[in-house]
């Protein structure tokens, strides 16, 4: 499937996204959107058959990541909820016009993707099919290595040289963006095993190496004061939540909390998982998320416009 690469501009940010088009897809397309320190490269490598062979599907990047852009200077008003959700609305709008008979999305979002997707649905929810949150949050502070990013991100105490050396000690070598992809998760043995995971890491390590840190220090502290739950009743569309009941950096109570509240909230809690579960599963996870996307397929076309 070739893959097309463009930038979308929205006040100052330039987002990079993928979109791999399948001419003869008859299923609605997903949308996809990585995880805090990724790339948009983040899903190429792994991309589950089944999705390849009967949709299109895109890979929108975070704001703040490289190959994404920000051309003026970093201050508070550089993200906040509406912005996030108004740049995720533009970068759909160019993928999946409007006026195609697909305008509907599938959404499908890692860790703070799975936040972006559900801060979308929240305030543009005419787009959404469905949201499928992995690892994903309602409020934004994390535990293990992003907590740790997290509480380095605050400008105090020598706080901010803290966090740049250990940015720079991430990106220095591979090898240590692999540790810390892995300790993300709980089956550390396949993590390590996966052909997979191996070439993923490889392909965004070139991108992770370019991401401005004063940018991701900038993002780690905006996670601070998400909080989503105001919102909880805006968000009408069927979710589903895949948690992994060892996650060791989004509390597995708080994303069974996320699903309870919500109106059309559905979970699923895989066992002896961390937080990468279609990496660590990724047989359960497919069969999961093609029975998930297949039910909710429906919503998409009927509210297709009529030709």
């Amino acid at each position: 499937m070739p893959c097309r690469e463009l930038f979308v501009d929205c006040d100052d940010h330039q987002l990079a996204c993928l979109a791999h088009e399948n001419p003869e897809a008859s299923d609605p397309p997903i949308v996809w959107v990585h995880g805090l320190t990724m790339s948009v490269r983040f899903w190429e490598k792994g991309m589950f058959e089944s999705v390849v062979a009967h949709r299109s599907w895109y890979s929108v990047s975070l704001p703040l990541h490289h190959p994404s852009t920000f051309s003026r200077p970093l201050t508070a008003e550089t993200l906040n909820e509406g912005l996030f959700a108004e740049m995720l609305r533009v970068a759909i709008d160019a993928l999946v016009p409007e006026t195609e008979a697909k305008r509907m999305v599938h959404l499908v979002g890692h860790s703070l993707g799975g936040f972006a997707a559900l801060n979308y649905a929240a305030k543009h929810p005419d787009r959404v099919a469905s949201v499928v949150s992995i690892g994903g949050f309602m409020t934004g502070r994390a535990r293990g290595l992003e907590g740790a990013l997290q509480f380095l991100s605050k400008e105090r105490f020598g706080r901010k040289a803290l966090f740049h050396l250990a940015y720079r000690i991430l990106r220095s070598h591979y090898l240590f963006l692999k540790i810390a992809g892995v300790s993300y998760g709980r089956r550390f043995r396949t993590l390590l095993r996966s052909e997979t995971v191996e070439a993923t890491l490889r392909h965004v390590y070139p991108d992770v190496c370019r991401h401005p840190v004063d940018a991701q220090r900038a993002f780690c502290a905006f996670l601070l004061d998400m909080d989503l739950f105001d919102e909880i009743d805006q968000i009408h569309q069927p979710v589903l939540f895949i948690v992994g009941d060892r996650d060791p950096i989004i509390s597995p109570v708080h994303q069974v909390e996320c699903a309870r509240r919500l109106p059309q909230g559905e979970l699923r809690l895989y066992q002896k998982v961390g937080h990468l579960a279609f990496a660590e599963a990724p047989d359960q996870f497919e069969r999961d998320l093609v029975e998930w996307l297949e039910r909710h397929d429906g919503a998409a076309a009927e509210s297709a416009p009529s030709s």
